[in-house]
């Protein structure tokens, strides 16, 4: 056989028949869209970690207007620091948050005046905490959760009547105890924290 008659394929065309096969096709445009989506989610994270410390430093604003528009700038601000949830808390989602901080306080007001009368025997002292407690564990607690509910109903000036209503016994309390000469600087100083927060309140309420 005549060896010019032999014909061999150009080298090139192995590799073109290769290139050209469909499965090479799809794995070449399946990485492109790897790559893409690659592109797309480190574009996203850095657009987040851009974006969300100025979201954050924008409500960190927010809550330090709103204090600062109270008399008890430092009071309001220990206690929307207290929950995180307040960065991301709107003018009426930081009222709601100072309200439990007001339930919270009473708790602990609660606890104190339990804790006193424990240590009395029976006599004045002992009736005028009795009665200061009673008080606040029904009245208080009642006003404030209606407080609570009037404030998600977007009646206002309801809340605002209630806490004024609510900081009347705690006050009253202060008065009792004084008729029968008995004082505690720590109740009367958490009873002061609360009327702080109580004033706080109302004052950004009062700005709705």
């Amino acid at each position: 056989m005549d060896r010019d008659l032999i014909c061999f394929p150009p080298k090139w065309s192995k590799t073109r028949r290769a290139n050209s096969h469909p499965s090479n096709k799809y794995s070449i445009t399946n990485h492109r869209k790897i790559l893409s989506i690659k592109k797309m989610i480190k574009f996203l994270l850095l657009t987040i970690l851009v974006i969300s410390p100025i979201s954050i430093c924008a409500k960190k604003d927010l809550m330090v207007n709103e204090c600062h528009n109270t008399q008890v700038p430092s009071i309001c601000m220990q206690c929307l620091e207290s929950d995180p949830t307040s960065v991301q808390a709107n003018p009426v989602g930081i009222a709601g948050i100072i309200l439990q901080c007001l339930d919270a306080h009473l708790h602990i007001i609660i606890n104190n005046i339990t804790d006193l009368s424990s240590k009395k025997d029976e006599g004045e002292v002992k009736t005028a905490l009795e009665v200061c407690k009673k008080d606040l564990s029904m009245n208080v607690a009642t006003n404030l959760s209606e407080a609570k509910k009037s404030l998600k109903t977007g009646d206002y000036d309801k809340v605002n009547h209630l806490i004024e209503l609510a900081l009347g016994f705690p006050h009253g309390c202060l008065f009792k105890l004084k008729l029968v000469k008995f004082t505690s600087p720590q109740l009367s100083s958490q009873i002061n924290i609360y009327g702080q927060l109580s004033d706080a309140a109302m004052r950004i309420i009062d700005r709705f």
